[in-house]
């Protein structure tokens, strides 16, 4: 128990370390979505984007389709990939930065701001104690971690059955009241042969708990769960 207790603890500095970092979830500042053509960017009224701490007149975004590019007032153009393809290019002024994502084939504009409010006030997260017995063994049969509940077996589907870790979608009796309403996400290393471990400590609120500006996915319908699941992250107060 005291050796579960201190991993846990670690793990739990290392969520809050990431979630709080200069480029991190707390930082989201705004969220455009773009069509084609060209947006002026910068701090001056009247620029089709309006972003906090930069020039007036930071520059242009050119958009055509799936491709974007920036046009900096000073500075060559740059062809901004977006995170299709894995890291976007991140564009950065001081503590305002900007990169494209690309959605269901639109491309948008997220917007991060260092010294946001949300990050600078942020004192943490509620969670509930630490508890073994939400360390639950499940079989994984290529596409779905099932476990036993009270002598009642659950299966949960990842968003990919091939990743690692796998990412977990779920809601519970307890969405909406005590954990947040949108679900949570959980992560669980790669199977070893046909078992791998669930542990509902480690449930997490979604970005979009956070912030307004991230989109997240809704649990599937057979991941959500008949029972209150008391372990992880309670909803945010901030």
């Amino acid at each position: 128990m005291h050796s579960l207790l201190e991993e846990h603890d670690r793990w739990r500095a290392a969520r809050l370390a990431e979630l709080t970092k200069a480029d991190g979830w707390l930082t989201l500042a705004g969220l455009v979505w773009l069509d084609d053509g060209e947006h002026r960017v910068g701090s001056a009224p009247g620029c089709d984007i309006e972003l906090p701490g930069v020039p007036p007149h930071l520059g242009a975004l050119r958009v055509a389709g799936s491709r974007a590019e920036w046009l900096p007032t000073d500075g060559a153009p740059q062809v901004l990939r977006s995170d299709s393809g894995g890291a976007p290019t991140v564009v950065s002024h001081g503590a305002t930065s900007f990169f494209v994502i690309e959605r269901d084939g639109r491309l948008a504009l997220r917007v991060r701001d260092a010294e946001s409010p949300t990050r600078r006030n942020f004192t943490g997260i509620d969670c509930f104690d630490f508890d073994p017995a939400w360390r639950i063994e499940a079989r994984w049969d290529g596409t779905l971690a099932r476990f036993t509940r009270d002598g009642v077996v659950h299966a949960l589907r990842p968003q990919r059955p091939d990743a690692d870790p796998l990412h977990f979608v779920i809601a519970d009796a307890g969405s909406g009241r005590e954990t947040y309403g949108g679900g949570r996400f959980l992560h669980a290393l790669a199977p070893q042969g046909d078992r791998l471990t669930l542990d509902f400590n480690r449930a997490i609120n979604p970005p979009c708990a956070f912030t307004p500006f991230a989109v997240c996915p809704l649990p599937p319908t057979e991941n959500r769960l008949p029972f209150a699941v008391t372990a992880g992250e309670k909803t945010w107060k901030g």
